[in-house]
């Protein structure tokens, strides 16, 4: 009866490494190379090797607030040089609402520069906001003492109402008039308010239409008396009311 075959552990753990040889190899210098990054990292984020030294604040402000700036900067700024989590401290200014947009990057060997670019605002938005040329909103704490046209519409339309209101004054700026108002309503309905606080009714359709009639009009039967003029209704096919400023209101349909 033949012997049973003798199982050598030696043997097969010496074959398995000959034939594994570079696999374990690699795996053991990946471990090494991981740990040595590992390391390396936690070195360098050590704040007491590199610690920073400069701070820079970089940017033209006319409304923003620069000590409440630089403190929301020093709250952020934590850690050395390698340890500073530098889209933390841009996440951090550009949440303040004057602030546009804003960089930070180090400056070897121990030095951080903000650079900050404040919000312009061009018109304002509802009741406490301004819009910027980009028609973007912003809500700052405190309003701004800067005379702005007042646009207002329904949330999401900023874009919108802000084009609304350039296009409005190239077409009126001929005429000599400054356009203080333009909104749009939840029914999508324009008006707009032109010196001395005229109303300009172009409702729904054919706003460009309706406001080059007015533009007609405006040398034959407006010119003369603005400051009698207080509303003029451009929602007709082919013509317009008007509401005048007179104790005894009289209304002229005219037929443009």
């Amino acid at each position: 009866m033949p012997k049973p075959e003798r199982f050598d552990l030696r043997e097969v753990f010496v074959t398995f490494l000959l034939e594994h040889f570079r696999s374990i190899t690699g795996a053991l210098l990946l471990v090494l190379m991981a740990a040595s990054v590992h390391m390396g990292l936690q070195w360098l984020q050590d704040p007491y090797r590199f610690p920073l030294q400069i701070v820079k604040i970089e940017g033209k402000y006319r409304y923003l607030d620069q000590t409440r700036l630089q403190a929301v900067v020093e709250q952020h700024v934590n850690g050395g040089f390698f340890a500073i989590d530098v889209s933390v401290v841009c996440d951090a200014v550009e949440a303040m609402p004057w602030v546009a947009a804003a960089t930070v990057r180090r400056n070897w060997p121990d030095g951080l520069t903000v650079l900050v670019t404040e919000q312009v605002p061009v018109a304002r938005w509802g009741e406490d906001g301004y819009l910027n040329g980009n028609g973007e909103p912003f809500l700052p704490a405190v309003p701004v003492a800067v005379e702005l046209p007042a646009l207002a519409g329904p949330a999401g339309h900023e874009v919108v109402v802000l084009e609304q209101y350039r296009l409005v004054s190239r077409t009126l700026a001929p005429l000599g008039l400054q356009v203080t108002r333009v909104s749009q309503d939840e029914r999508r309905a324009w008006r707009v308010v032109i010196g001395n606080g005229i109303e300009l009714e172009l409702g729904r359709a054919d706003t460009a239409q309706r406001l080059q009639r007015f533009v007609h009009a405006w040398p034959v039967v407006f010119a003369d008396r603005v400051d009698e003029l207080q509303r003029i209704d451009l929602r007709y096919s082919n013509g317009f009311s008007v509401r005048w400023q007179q104790a005894n209101a009289k209304t002229d349909n005219s037929k443009g």
